[in-house]
């Protein structure tokens, strides 16, 4: 009985036929199962390593698509939003008043991304590794502000051109409370208050547009802090309202691929600058109701608002024609490994150096901050119908 290939369950079956055989035939069907067993491990492992390379794969893409929006966000002319409780911003008969505003910009940041696979049953499985860190260089606070301050001089606008009363910060600055409230401390080195991303892999700079402008925030308030009291707004006559927006450039992401064969991971960069995020938070007069988030308008995703704002260079290489007006420029992996099971590890290690156009950065800061404001004009002109 001669079995040249043969799957797992033709072995099972195999095996099977052995404990319901007579002693004479055991002996033999032993020394086929034996056989068969030999011939094919190596098959079977190679199945089963396959199978777990799959597996692997699409659990690595669906961790890259939460982690690489910097590659997928679109570009868009439609900024999508999410409004909760519009009927706030008429509490005191169209009026509101926005303090300040906040422009969250990138300066510094890291990227990591990391592709495991095997092919030997019972070894440790390789493992390729790629990171970069990146700085980005010609921010500094004057342009932070003024990027904050035209931020928050075109929303002040919309909001009139709305057909609101718009209060804005030289209005209420006589105010008890408002001359009274903590400003935030500015780190030395920028001169304005610094914030790491929550994963702790991003810093930012946060501009308001002056430093009278810049309010302590608070756990439980957030940029409300100095202005609630008892959970209450402290505002009797208007409305409150803080829009904030995260602007980040350069764009960094990694991706990782397994095939049957070798498994990659690589840095992957671009100079485009994107609308991370932006929030419009607002306070309106008590209410009871049941609260379902936090009032206020939201986007619902990044979205792209260049595609360069600067040159984006290994810090390691000279820069070259090629490398200072690529669109896109890999990390310089390719961390590429054999599935040999003889579990080593490749790992390969970047550093950028982003250099902005302070023109080109300025005007697509302010085109993604005009876009959300645009939206909440639209949120409030609805609100009054």
């Amino acid at each position: 009985m001669k079995l040249q290939f043969a799957t797992r369950s033709s072995i099972l079956a195999l095996y099977g036929m052995l404990m319901l055989a007579s002693p004479a035939s055991a002996f033999d069907l032993l020394g086929t199962l034996k056989e068969v067993a030999t011939q094919n491990a190596g098959n079977i492992a190679k199945e089963v390593a396959s199978e777990s390379i799959r597996n692997a794969a699409v659990k690595e893409d669906a961790a890259q698509s939460a982690e690489t929006v910097a590659e997928e966000a679109p570009a868009s002319k439609s900024l999508a939003v999410t409004a909760i409780n519009p009927e706030d911003l008429i509490s005191y008969s169209n009026t509101v008043v926005v303090p300040t505003a906040y422009v969250k910009l990138l300066v510094e940041g890291s990227a990591f991304v990391s592709q495991k696979g095997g092919y030997q049953i019972g070894k440790s499985a390789n493992a390729v590794n790629a990171s970069a860190k990146y700085k980005v260089v010609g921010i500094d606070k004057k342009l932070a502000q003024d990027i904050a301050r035209q931020a928050y001089d075109d929303f002040v606008a919309k909001l009139r051109a709305a057909g609101y009363t718009v209060l804005t910060y030289n209005d209420i600055r006589d105010r008890d409370f408002v001359m009274s409230a903590e400003r935030e401390k500015a780190d030395a080195n920028w001169g304005l208050p610094v914030e790491n991303s929550r994963a702790g892999d991003q810093i930012y700079i946060v501009a308001a547009p002056s430093d009278e402008q810049h309010f302590m925030s608070g756990m439980n308030s957030g940029v409300f802090n100095q202005f609630v009291s008892l959970g209450k707004p402290k505002f009797k006559d208007a409305t409150v309202i803080i829009p904030q927006y995260t602007i980040t450039a350069p764009q960094v992401w990694g991706k990782a691929d397994a095939s049957y064969s070798t498994i990659s991971a690589a840095i992957n960069t671009a100079p485009g600058m994107q609308l991370q995020s932006a929030t419009a938070p607002w306070m309106g007069a008590p209410v009871v109701r049941i609260m379902h988030g936090i009032p206020g308008l939201t986007t619902k995703g990044a979205i792209k608002i260049s595609d360069k704002v600067g040159e984006l260079v290994k810090a390691a290489d000279e820069p070259t024609a090629a490398s200072t007006t690529a669109n896109v420029l890999n990390a310089g992996l390719q961390g590429l490994a054999l599935l040999t099971g003889a579990g080593t590890i490749k790992q390969n290690a970047s550093e950028y150096t982003f250099t902005i156009d302070r023109n080109a950065y300025a005007s697509a800061a302010l085109r993604g901050a005009g876009d959300f404001n645009a939206r909440m004009a639209e949120v409030a002109a609805a609100a009054k119908k």
